[in-house]
């Protein structure tokens, strides 16, 4: 059982391993080429085999009719009476001899023919190429017999003419069917692909640990590639083997150390820029938030001030004391006032905006330090249910529709509910006030635990921009105005939750019909 699991492993392996190798493309084109020459030899060997048969074949019939028409064959001498007596004879001697023969007396005459047993084809008649045959080269015999040699219609024939004192005196007409050479000429092609498999297989053997051998450093270099790809950045290609493979690995080394160093360079920059932000956004929270309590008094104190004036003015007037001048200058610094108002107002709102950018930029900075979640299985219809007071008082006559399956995700509760209320801000900034919808769903998922979709009915995101929607700072070019509020962090403080929990965010839109947001955890 050991075996055959071992076995099974091995030809996984080899399935996953061996196709589109290196190994298997020589192995293919060794076989490729051997099995082409193979057939090239073989073709040549038939050929030469089936001219070397039919040489013989010829001697073979030349020797049968010599002997068959030797002059004790005639009883007195050869003449043309003696031919057609001793044709029997010969026609019997040929024929055991399993040749097919044919004789013509000296007007060419059939006297008689015999076909063997084992060729039984009637020979093609050699009378109208009788001529023809005379006019090509001849073959000698015997002293009395010249033999003339012609291939027709598959079948090798030969004719000799009997003649004594320069008169013929007969004709013999010898022949076989060429496809009595088929049966050996097949035997030795087989006997030819048998020896040349084995020695196929011999070779291939021998040559698996050959080419193995240069292929090694290859394979090394494969690995090492491989332990590359997994994260050991700082690996690098073995520099070994022949001139093609090391002058490979050099130059890949070459580019993966000018690659680590622009990654390593490029590092050193974010994290300073990560320093900066960080280190800035704590310096910044302490003037900050003077700036706005100092806004604040002076507020209180314009109040205050303001009330001492009516009052002044009220016991003027009550005392009958005001005069046009002074009611005049009362009135030019109520407005003076009003103005001073109007500035503290919009300095204490920018301050605002200012500490909740920080406050944005302080918390990315931590979720980029790798914070880890405080996990905890929460009821996500439960959490947005807690927030629907929230984000009802943030819609105002925004319309928000609630669609939420009963899901239970495990994940950090803060961080989910900061998500919500990004989202969902979002969305609500995006809408008409009056006529605006806000769609809020929740459905399980088959990935991950739970699907979270925001939907609106806002203006919509342009397609090369929903991409960029969740870097830093970046606003749609519909959306750049300050009236929505924010500063283009509440998406990408989204985005590096989702990213710490390793889930999944994306946005579907089509301007004029609004935008989705989806979350995957």
């Amino acid at each position: 059982m050991s075996i055959f699991s071992s076995w099974q492993q091995l030809r996984v392996r080899a399935d996953e391993h061996v196709k589109n190798s290196l190994t298997s493309d020589l192995y293919a084109r060794y076989v490729v080429v051997v099995v082409i020459l193979i057939v090239l030899v073989a073709a040549i060997q038939f050929e030469s085999l089936h001219s070397a048969l039919v040489v013989a074949n010829e001697n073979n019939l030349s020797f049968a009719m010599r002997d068959a028409l030797s002059e004790s064959a005639f009883e007195k001498g050869i003449s043309a009476q003696s031919f057609v007596k001793a044709a029997p004879r010969i026609l019997t001697s040929l024929s055991l001899r399993g040749i097919n023969v044919r004789l013509y007396d000296e007007h060419l005459h059939l006297i008689g023919k015999r076909m063997s047993r084992f060729d039984p084809v009637d020979l093609v008649s050699l009378r109208p190429h009788l001529f023809v045959l005379m006019s090509q080269n001849q073959t000698r015999i015997s002293q009395n017999i010249t033999g003339y040699v012609m291939q027709s219609h598959g079948q090798m024939l030969l004719l000799g003419i009997v003649s004594t004192a320069g008169h013929v005196v007969g004709y013999v007409e010898l022949g076989y069917s060429e496809s009595l050479l088929y049966p050996m000429l097949l035997q030795q092609t087989l006997r030819f692909f048998v020896i040349s498999l084995f020695v196929v297989i011999f070779t291939a053997m021998i040559l698996i640990p050959i080419i193995r051998k240069p292929l090694r450093p290859l394979n090394r270099l494969f690995e090492t590639a491989e332990r590359i790809k997994a994260g050991e950045f700082h690996e690098r290609l073995p520099v070994i083997g022949t001139f093609e493979t090391v002058h490979l690995a050099e130059m890949i080394n070459d580019a993966l150390d000018l690659m680590a160093n622009s990654v390593k360079k490029e590092k050193e920059a974010t994290d300073r820029m990560k320093q900066f932000v960080s280190d800035a956004s704590h310096e910044l929270r302490t003037p900050l938030t003077a700036i706005r309590g100092f806004a604040d008094v002076l507020l209180r104190r314009l109040d205050s001030y303001v009330e001492e004036l009516k009052m002044i003015q009220c016991d003027g007037q009550a005392d009958g004391i005001m005069t046009e001048d002074i009611v005049t200058r009362l009135a030019q610094n109520t407005e003076k006032i009003a103005g001073m108002r109007l500035g503290l107002r919009t300095m204490q709102q920018e301050t605002a905006r200012l500490e909740e950018l920080v406050r944005d930029l302080l918390h990315l900075a931590k979720l980029e330090e790798n914070l880890t979640p405080q996990l905890e299985q929460v009821e996500m219809a439960a959490l947005v249910q807690s927030l629907q007071p929230q984000f009802q008082l943030l819609a105002g006559a925004r319309q928000i529709i609630y669609d939420l399956a009963q899901v239970v995700v495990a994940c950090d509760r803060s961080m989910l509910q900061q998500i919500l209320y990004n989202i969902v801000t979002n969305a609500i900034q995006h809408t008409d006030p009056e006529y605006g919808i806000v769609q809020i769903r929740l459905r399980s998922s088959k990935k991950k635990g739970a699907l979270l979709m925001v939907s609106d009915n806002g203006p919509g995101i342009a397609k090369e921009q929903v991409e960029r929607i969740f870097d830093r700072f970046y606003r749609a070019s519909g959306s750049r105005d300050r009236n929505p509020g924010g500063a283009g962090l509440g998406l990408a403080i989204v985005a590096e939750i989702v990213r710490v929990h390793e889930g999944r965010i994306w946005a579907e839109s089509e301007q004029g019909a609004g935008t989705t947001m989806f979350v995957e955890l």
